[in-house]
């Protein structure tokens, strides 16, 4: 293992133990480590979201993640012919990165059910709008649109009461704490599936590793709750208390962030006017080593074939052909 591999290798290391150390001292250290401190929609900030990435509660669920933080972190950062990503910094950014952005993800999600009430309450209002003469009449008298505040007040107030499972449902999906590392796992999952479609960097994932990771995403997509019926039926008859949306959003963004380092390295392999754009990578592909080692073999027997000294008969037949 070379310096850079080892550079990446010591970087799952040092993101592992950080795990460890919070899941071992959260009791002593619970004024800091404390779950009240970890992410959730209705108060949560950047520094919750980070607490949140190295938090876990349960010893099976801090054994699966680290597992398999692992085993793509190696293929991805360590098993590569990429300088770039074999970088120790670059290692602990996409860690950062894809959980967070697995948590913007949810919030992006609960704004999407935020938005689907609104459209719903707004379709009750307009239903039970008085078209009456009696309250268009009121409403010349008043100079304003009185009546509607009424029609809306009770609109709202049906609408909510008709539909207080799914007004719960929100409230919970907002309210509860999403701990883990679920979300950088997932995050490398998709990063390893687009390096294996895109990167020459890296190698070809089996079809049984395919068939697992689509599949995978495909179950949490499934089970995400995207529209209100979905977020119901997830909190009150189908929760298994997997954050399901935070894996598959973890994954998109993984997604992304592995599209926009392979971008930025094939950016940063070109000069111009001279000038190199930033960190220039100095990766190669794999088995490009063997091929070179293989041109190396053919000239140095080449050579052979051809030397004075290593083949006399043939330059003593040479000489006479020469006198002839």
């Amino acid at each position: 293992m070379n310096r850079r591999s080892e550079e990446a290798n010591n970087a799952l290391t040092f993101l592992i133990l950080i795990n460890l150390f919070v899941f071992i001292f959260r009791n002593d250290f619970h004024r800091h480590l404390n779950i009240g401190r970890t992410y959730r929609i209705y108060d949560g900030d950047i520094s919750s979201m980070i607490l949140s990435m190295f938090y876990h509660i349960e010893p099976g669920h801090l054994f699966v993640n680290m597992l398999a933080l692992h085993r793509y972190g190696s293929e991805l950062f360590v098993n590569t012919s990429s300088k770039r990503w074999r970088s120790f910094f670059i290692v602990l950014l996409s860690y950062l990165v894809c959980g967070i952005a697995a948590f913007i993800g949810i919030e992006l999600l609960s704004n999407y059910h935020e938005y689907q009430w609104n459209r719903r309450v707004h379709n009750a209002r307009f239903a039970k709008r008085c078209n009456h003469w009696i309250c268009d009449s009121i409403n010349d008298v008043w100079g304003e649109d009185i009546s509607s505040y009424f029609t809306n007040a009770w609109a709202d107030w049906a609408t909510t009461l008709a539909n207080m499972d799914i007004k719960l449902s929100m409230w919970h999906f907002k309210l509860i704490y999403r701990i883990g590392a679920s979300g950088v796992v997932y995050g490398w999952m998709g990063m390893r599936l687009l390096t294996s479609w895109m990167s020459p960097h890296h190698s070809r994932l089996s079809t049984m590793d395919y068939f697992f990771l689509i599949g995978t995403l495909a179950h949490d997509l499934s089970m995400s709750p995207v529209s209100l019926e979905d977020l119901r039926m997830s909190v009150f008859l189908e929760g298994d208390g997997i954050d399901h949306s935070a894996h598959f959003l973890g994954a998109c963004f993984g997604f992304l962030w592995a599209f926009i380092l392979i971008l930025w390295e094939r950016i940063a392999s070109f000069s111009f006017g001279g000038w190199g754009w930033g960190w220039r990578g100095q990766g190669r592909r794999l088995g490009e080593r063997w091929e070179d080692e293989e041109i190396l073999r053919q000239r140095e027997q080449q050579r052979r074939e051809q030397s004075r000294l290593l083949n006399p008969t043939r330059t003593h037949n040479n000489r006479e052909r020469t006198m002839l």
